[in-house]
């Protein structure tokens, strides 16, 4: 029987986030309608098509449609380089499934989205977790990193932007890190389903380009749900030149996956032409909401500090106060006595932080964050 080790992130927000009043938890944009997506954009979708569609199996591989809106999203990347997936979280499964086995050397850079590391585990992989620090504003120690490659290493797994902390991982850092794994010819994996949401960089920072378009083993995991608004249709991708990444991928997804809905790829490719737009007001909603986290960090006098998140939806949020034992604790409490879902820095393996996402309802963000600062007293 294959070990797996409990998905700690998911199990607590499950159990909290549909009792609550105050969800901070959210780590997607604001989760849109089709209706509020024809008044952002000004195009219509076409109801009749979704209602006169048999419910087939969709294309097994992806409607072309839907191929080359996903490759419009990348320089390099044809529809030859694709697989579509069941969600992020499908692509990133595939992707490990079909590369990682047993033996295998895998550095993740870590904090990351938990399944990054355990799924790589679970097939038998030598899993070694490199730390990033607060205090170096969770930017990577390249020379740690050269250090930890063995001549087995398959693969270096980032999450770029990164969820908890909203940094990022520059251009020429993650091409210093591309020239670390080419020495051992390894794979990378980017999480990348916060891109293109770059929203507050400042003038010295360089956006960093996909992996995939970066690096012939670049592996870049795509999604519907965190930038695009539109979790609820659950479609990923793989993105990868590396025709092993891809070919192999393709007849593993025969036995768990098949096809993504027919409706989905229907709405992924509207949601996709109508980008711009959308990114225009998730953009808008992501510097808007940091202000009043801004606000709230300033308010705390010193309790609460932060990396500025420079894109994505979520920021990690360091606790300082004496009274405060264990964030664990402290969400604990906050759920079930003040009605807020945070979560604990312990589901990421960082006891004394927070994990607030701050691109859901304002209302929700502005009442959770005085919940947590009155539980600071302050």
């Amino acid at each position: 029987m294959v070990k797996q080790e409990a998905f700690e992130l998911e199990q607590f927000i499950d159990k909290y986030e549909t009792e609550v009043k105050y969800n901070v938890a959210e780590t997607c944009c604001y989760s849109m309608s089709l209706r509020e997506i024809e008044n952002i954009s000004g195009n219509k979708f076409d109801f009749d098509k979704i209602a006169n569609e048999r419910l087939a199996y969709s294309y097994i591989q992806g409607s072309p449609g839907l191929k080359k809106a996903i490759g419009g999203l990348y320089e390099t990347i044809g529809p030859e380089n694709l697989v579509v997936t069941n969600g992020g979280i499908g692509a990133n499964f595939l992707s490990f499934y079909t590369l990682v086995g047993p033996g295998d050397h895998v550095i993740v850079l870590s904090p990351i989205y938990q399944q990054l590391s355990s799924v790589p585990k679970m097939f038998g992989a030598d899993v070694e977790i490199i730390k990033l620090n607060f205090e170096d504003g969770f930017q990577p120690n390249l020379k740690q990193l050269e250090a930890k490659m063995r001549k087995n290493a398959k693969m270096i797994v980032m999450n770029n932007p990164n969820n908890p902390t909203g940094c990022i991982f520059p251009q020429e850092t993650v091409l210093k890190i591309v020239d670390i794994a080419r020495k051992y010819g390894s794979y990378i994996l980017s999480d990348e389903v916060y891109r293109p949401l770059f929203h507050s960089l400042e003038p010295a920072d360089s956006e960093p380009k996909a992996i995939a378009d970066l690096y012939e083993r670049g592996i870049s995991i795509g999604s519907m749900s965190k930038s695009f608004s539109v979790a609820g249709i659950r479609l990923g991708w793989i993105a990868s030149r590396d025709k092993n990444v891809i070919e192999g991928s393709l007849i593993r997804r025969d036995f768990n996956m098949i096809s993504v809905g027919v409706i989905d790829d229907i709405i992924a490719q509207y949601v996709l032409q109508n980008k711009e737009a959308i990114m225009k007001h998730n953009y808008q909603l992501c510097v808007q909401n940091l202000v009043i986290l801004d606000d709230a960090i300033r308010r705390s006098k010193g309790k609460l500090e932060y990396v500025r998140p420079k894109a994505g939806t979520t920021a990690f949020v360091k606790v300082n106060n004496k009274d405060v034992s264990s964030t664990m604790q402290m969400c604990l409490n906050l759920a079930k006595h003040d009605n807020v879902l945070a979560v604990p820095g312990e589901t990421f393996n960082y006891p004394g932080f927070l994990r607030i996402g701050f691109a859901n309802r304002r209302e929700d963000l502005i009442n959770g964050l005085e919940k947590i600062l009155a539980y600071l007293n302050v």
